[in-house]
């Protein structure tokens, strides 16, 4: 769709899948290059820019430092002309407190395994680490009502690989079930409340279920 790591402020016009977090891009449509950390916004936190690649050994960094302990902080570190943490920002904007409460748990689950006499991060998730991890990164949700559906894409490495024109990606999916469909326009806030009232009980694998993206 575009390469690898030239900027298209206009990449949701180009896939019907973007159009969850098409309002949240909007904003840069004009833009000729990456937005500056400073320039995303999400409700509750703030961006930043990042100061060394998330993609670290996980024994080397103290349970207390960690990318998600930050978030639980109020700041989403943020590296520069990156389209999966630009697609992260724009995921922020649209499901915020899914988002919120998701990395909370990752936060709670790193502080237990501290707690436990480790000082830096275990070399294995949880199985529920693994469906929070599997959310956040590939994950879409379904609202459902009387045999239609509507989905949406939560995961922004999802994102990533169509804006990348890659092939189409297996999500794993939460489905809702509701009295009818939203409209659109409603649907974005209807799935966040959902996602971030299912996330208040333990999400392990086997509840997502697979689905092309």
């Amino acid at each position: 769709m575009t390469a690898p790591d030239a900027f298209d402020g206009r990449f949701f016009e180009a896939d019907p899948r973007f159009w969850p977090i098409a309002g949240a891009a909007r904003r840069f449509a004009d833009h000729a290059d990456f937005p500056s950390a400073h320039e995303l916004a999400a409700p509750g936190v703030r961006f930043v820019a990042a100061s060394k690649p998330r993609r670290t050994r996980r024994r080397a960094e103290p349970a207390g430092n960690g990318y998600d302990a930050r978030v639980v902080r109020g700041e989403v570190p943020t590296r520069p002309r990156c389209w999966h943490d630009f697609l992260n920002a724009l995921v922020w904007a649209t499901f915020p407190a899914s988002k919120r409460r998701l990395h909370a748990l990752q936060a709670a689950a790193l502080e237990r395994a501290h707690r436990g006499g480790s000082g830096t991060l275990p070399n294995a998730r949880t199985r529920a680490q693994d469906a929070l991890a599997l959310l956040d990164e590939g994950g879409v949700l379904e609202l459902s009502a009387r045999g239609e559906s509507l989905v949406l894409g939560f995961g922004h490495a999802l994102y990533e690989g169509i804006v990348r024109g890659g092939p189409a990606a297996t999500a794993g999916c939460l489905t809702f079930a509701l009295p009818h469909l939203p409209e659109l326009g409603a649907a974005t806030e209807i799935a966040d409340r959902l996602l971030a009232e299912r996330l208040a009980l333990q999400l392990l694998p086997e509840a997502l279920s697979r689905r092309s993206f």
